[in-house]
This record gives structure tokens, C-alpha cells and sequence, in this order.
């Protein structure tokens, strides 16, 4: 395009030579081309402002071309220190973790051993109520076992006097035999009459006796039966009580923890995001010293 343009005025001032030269004979067309000339010819002066235009244009392009390249390089210098930032910070926050972590073992080593000593110490109480309740057994076995010596020390003697209540009835029989023969029938039929009520009374009073033993035996065996599982129920709840206590506590340890871990993600990812404020901050503010915009940055980087 600028050799057609040289190349044109080159012409246009050739005619124009032409024509102040042999005005006298040359063609009219020819002189209409010279004037044509003459008209659209270019200075020097317009030739040298767009050659000025342009290379100040050129300067421009380069000069930003160098502004990007060095903000560029700024930008991953401070992605650079950002990155071994974060990378301390991680080390930090994975050493304060471990540390915490370590303590929490520690503290739950700690309650362990002391659960363990609490459990070893019930056991031990456990075992000497088991002790003094197997003693009380065996007390009130030897309780029983006097009770049934007297019970049968009791039912001697009551076979001891019917043996005498027998004698004395027979020595009374004989008696009434020697003293009323006359009355034998009679006193037959009344000596029939009192053997029979003495068995009858007899039968009565063993009858009610062994009711009474038996009354007492079953209402002994009953009250033991009672309060053994009243202890069995007793050991049962205290064992049931015992567990959840412990269950609970693992629990609320085990929501501590994750409450605890939840609280560290979540200031770790703050101090991160704050840390990107700060780098999109410090990048914003050189972008404003070097007097451009991020905007023309990219624009000119493409």
C-alpha cells in the first residue's frame, strides 16, 4: 500500500513537470491529469505525521508488551510466596493437630487407667458383698438345720407323751376293769368313746402343728427366694446402669472429637480464604501502581 502511494506521487509530480515544462505542447487530457495530480498530492509533511503516528503506536504496543510481561512475572513471584505461605500454614495447623491429637490420647489413656482402676475396685467391693451374702447363706442353712433339730426334738417329745397319754389310758382301763366290773359295758363303750376322742384330739393338734411348720417353712422359703432376686435384680441394674454410664461417655467423647475436628476445618478454611483476600488484595494494589487495570492486562497478555 505505501509503494502504490510513492509510487502514484511519483507519477502526479512527473506530469506536473511535464506540464510546466511543455505547457505549449502538450495534450489537454494530459493537463487535466497534471492538475488531477496536483490536487490529491501528498506533503511530506502529512508523510512524516502518520510515519510519526505510527511509530509512536509501535512504542505503545512494546511499552505495554514490557508492562505485562513484568506484571506476569510479579503475579507468579507473589503466587509463588503465597503457595510456600500456605504450605507453612498447612505444616503448622497438621503440627498444632498432631499435637492436639496426641494430647487427646493421652487424656483418654488417662480416663481409661481410671476407669480401670474404678472397675477393679467395684469388682473387688462386688466380690466381697458376694462373700458376706454367700456367708449369710450359709448362716441361715445352719439356721434351717437347727430349726428342723428342734422340730424334730419337738415331734419326739409329742410321740413320747402319746406313749404316756396310752400308758395312762391303759392303766386307767385297768383300773375301771378291776373297780366296775358291773359297768364293763359302760365303761367299755366309754373308754371306746374317750380313746377315740383323744385320737381325734390327737390327730388335731399333730394336724394343726405340722399346718404351722409347714406355713413357716413355705413363708421362710418364700422371704429367701425374695430377697435373693431382690439382689439379683439389684446386681443386674447396678451392671445395666454401669454400661450406659460408659456408652454415654463414649458418646459425648466421640462428639467432642468430631465437634473439635468440624471447628478446625472450618477456621482452616477461613485463615484460606483469607489468605486469597490478601493475594487478590496485594495483586490488585500492584496492578494500581504500574497505573493499569487487570482488565487491560489480560486484553494485552491475549
Amino acid at each position: 500500500m505505501r509503494s502504490l502511494k510513492f509510487k502514484n506521487l511519483t507519477v502526479l509530480q512527473t506530469l506536473t513537470t511535464m506540464s510546466a515544462t511543455y505547457s505549449t505542447s502538450t495534450p489537454k487530457f494530459m493537463l487535466s491529469l497534471a492538475k488531477m495530480a496536483k490536487e490529491n498530492r501528498v506533503s511530506n509533511k502529512d508523510v512524516k505525521a502518520k510515519k510519526a503516528v505510527k511509530a509512536k503506536r509501535a512504542k505503545d504496543i512494546q511499552r505495554e508488551h514490557k508492562i505485562a510481561t513484568k506484571m506476569d512475572k510479579d503475579l507468579a513471584k507473589l503466587e509463588n510466596i503465597a503457595a510456600k505461605e500456605e504450605a507453612k500454614q498447612a505444616n503448622i495447623v497438621a503440627k498444632e493437630e498432631a499435637k492436639q491429637a496426641k494430647v487427646l490420647a493421652k487424656e483418654e489413656a488417662k480416663e481409661a487407667k481410671v476407669q480401670a482402676k474404678e472397675a477393679k475396685v467395684l469388682a473387688k467391693e462386688e466380690a466381697k458383698l458376694a462373700k458376706e451374702e454367700a456367708k449369710l447363706v450359709k448362716e441361715e442353712a445352719k439356721l434351717a438345720k437347727e430349726e428342723a433339730k428342734l422340730a424334730k426334738e419337738e415331734a419326739n417329745e409329742e410321740a413320747k407323751e402319746a406313749k404316756e397319754a396310752k400308758e395312762e389310758a391303759k392303766e386307767a382301763k385297768e383300773e375301771a376293769k378291776e373297780e366296775a366290773k358291773l359297768a364293763k359295758e359302760e365303761a367299755k363303750l366309754a373308754k371306746e368313746e374317750a380313746k377315740l376322742a383323744k385320737e381325734e384330739a390327737n390327730k388335731a393338734n399333730k394336724a394343726d402343728k405340722a399346718d404351722k411348720k409347714a406355713a413357716s417353712k413355705i413363708a421362710k422359703e418364700e422371704a429367701k427366694e425374695e430377697a435373693k432376686l431382690a439382689k439379683e435384680e439389684a446386681k443386674e441394674e447396678a451392671k445395666l446402669a454401669k454400661e450406659e454410664a460408659k456408652e454415654e461417655a463414649k458418646e459425648e467423647a466421640k462428639l467432642a472429637k468430631e465437634e473439635e475436628k468440624v471447628e478446625k476445618k472450618a477456621a482452616t478454611k477461613l485463615a484460606k480464604e483469607a489468605q486469597n483476600e490478601e493475594r487478590t488484595d496485594l495483586i490488585r494494589t500492584i496492578c494500581e501502581d504500574l497505573g493499569q487495570s487487570s482488565v487491560v492486562s489480560v486484553e494485552v497478555t491475549a
